[in-house]
């Protein structure tokens, strides 16, 4: 294989642009690389072509022009600014080869681009990067405390400032070493920078005294320098003068101490007045819920009393009419009774009237009417009960007077109104012991025990039991709610009482239910006793005093 034919089997199968062009530099042939950077992936389409079929007017005159330079005077490279098929200008080094026949006649060249624009780039941030270090160790050496120094301490170089610093001349610090002027950490200094390798650096403040006998405190960062064999270990030293901070910092810690002291007796005195606040903010809380709930039941007992007024009207017509209908009923049936007692059986007028009792069935809507008006008062009667159960709970009638109440009857009046809820999810099984007249407010008890009742039934997930015992101790009474549902969390039980504290899920609890409860009992001067087994159930006793005082 010649060697021009070698170099283009090499050249097309390189990844950096390559193509070969005939004596009219036309094309013979582009790699896949020259052909990305054209955006033309067609070898064949660049065969007979030139640059001007493929970039832009002045790209093919640039390359045009290397392409007879090189025709002309030979092997040639050259550096040029190409714009690739992204729109991005890309620095390339050409190297063209010129092709020769046997006669010494030029055929054409092959050319090889390398892409140096990251190459050119990177040179000019060194270049940058050198000249910025230059004007930056200047800088240091006229502005900064730089000293080099030997392993034993003596010094190499010294900059400037730190000779004004410490009040020697360069001639002098010279002489000495680090340890005659203090410019030490601590005793183990020499041990920890012995074991310094090239890379690492270590931080440290030092005190020592001028010539003049002036405290100064230098910060200094030392990085140890590379070294030959068998010579002694260098270290590079840059530091930074904090004598004025180190004043400022004695001043500030006295101001520190006095203003901690001062800071800590306030803060005493606020922990104080906050405590009383917030011990202020839940009392006023409290009587805010309690206030929120008194008006809510007393706009349910005027509804409740609405709703028994309008009622009670037309139960009572209906009522009377039905007494009145009963008796207009009875001398109908009598007067028919009669009509046919006076007909000879063997009267057609007879058979008629027995054809037609058949035909409506006479005797069983004679027999029925009396059960229809029987039922009808029946719920009447029950109409009226609800009614009175409304009146009972609420009892806007005592206007939130103390009064001597019957317990038992708060408790069965609050379960008239409940019993719908509950009776789908509970049995209620009521254990009443012998109980006196209690003195109270007893539509505030009736709340409470509603709250009792509609949680245990919430605490029942299926189906359970609801306990209610009463029972006398000496001058107090008691009445205990259990129920068998999924109990409290131990952690939960001190907490149940807080207001606005619930564990139902969001949309289900207030959480002032049993809050509320708690204050009437405490103005009732009783007070709440629970036990709870998580999983088993949950009791709540309330005691209260029989007469107040």
């Amino acid at each position: 294989m010649s060697t021009p034919i070698l170099i283009n089997s090499i050249c097309s199968q390189l990844p950096l642009p390559a193509w070969q062009k005939d004596a009219k530099l036309c094309y013979v042939w582009a790699n896949a690389a020259w052909q990305s950077f054209a955006n033309q992936h067609d070898g064949n389409e660049w065969l007979g072509k030139n640059d001007h079929d493929f970039f832009s007017a002045k790209i093919a005159k640039t390359i045009e022009k290397g392409d007879l330079f090189s025709l002309e005077k030979g092997v040639s490279d050259e550096e040029i600014t190409l714009t690739n098929k992204e729109g991005q200008e890309k620095t390339m080094q050409l190297h063209r080869l010129p092709h020769y026949d046997n006669d010494g006649k030029i055929t054409g060249i092959t050319a090889l681009a390398i892409d140096i624009t990251y190459s050119k780039l990177l040179l000019k941030q060194m270049e940058n990067m050198m000249s910025e270090m230059d004007i930056q160790r200047n800088a240091l050496n006229k502005n900064a405390l730089i000293a080099i120094t030997k392993e034993s301490g003596q010094f190499v170089y010294v900059s400037e400032p730190l000779c004004l610093l410490s009040g020697y001349s360069k001639q002098e610090l010279m002489s000495l070493t680090r340890f005659d002027i203090g410019l030490i950490p601590d005793q183990h200094f020499s041990e920890s920078i012995r074991n310094l390798s090239p890379l690492q650096a270590i931080q440290f403040e030092t005190h020592a005294k001028s010539k003049n006998g002036d405290d100064y405190w230098l910060e200094t960062l030392l990085v140890p320098m590379d070294i030959y064999a068998g010579q002694e270990k260098n270290y590079y030293e840059i530091s930074t003068n904090i004598t004025a901070s180190k004043h400022r910092e004695e001043t500030l810690e006295h101001e520190v101490k006095i203003r901690v002291e001062e800071s800590h007796r306030n803060t005493l005195a606020l922990e104080k007045r906050n405590a009383e606040l917030i011990t202020l903010n839940d009392q006023l809380r409290n009587i805010q819920s309690q206030l929120l709930q008194s008006e809510k039941l007393a706009s349910i007992g005027q509804l409740a009393a609405g709703i028994a007024h309008e009622i009670n009207n037309p139960i009572g017509y209906v009522s009377s009419n039905l007494g009145a209908l009963d008796g207009y009923l009875s001398d109908i049936f009598y007067l028919i009774d009669k009509y046919e007692s006076t007909i000879h059986p063997h009267m057609e007028e007879h058979t008629i009237l027995i054809n037609e009792r058949k035909k409506i069935d006479f005797d069983f809507i004679k027999e029925d009417i009396n059960s229809l008006i029987n039922e009808s008062r029946e719920g009447i009667k029950r109409v009226k009960n609800i009614v009175q159960n409304l009146k009972d709970f609420s009892r806007i009638d005592s206007n939130q007077k103390w009064e001597e109440a019957d317990i038992h009857a708060g408790i069965n009046s609050t379960l008239n109104i409940v019993q719908n809820e509950i009776k789908y999810k509970a049995e209620v099984i009521r254990e009443y012991g012998d109980l006196p007249l209690v003195t109270c407010v007893i539509s505030q008890l009736n709340q409470i025990f509603l709250n009792m009742l509609v949680n245990a039934s919430h605490a029942i997930e299926k189906q359970g039991k609801i306990y209610i015992r009463t029972r006398r101790k000496d001058e107090q009474v008691c009445i205990s709610f259990s129920d068998n549902g999924k109990g409290i969390a131990a952690e939960h039980v001190n907490r149940i009482f807080d207001p606005f504290f619930t564990t139902k899920p969001i949309g289900q609890g207030t959480g002032l239910g049993l809050s509320l409860s708690y204050g009437i009992v405490k103005e009732h001067h009783g007070h709440i006793d629970v036990h709870s087994i998580l999983g088993e159930g949950t009791t709540f006793d309330i005691w209260l005093p029989i007469k107040q005082e």
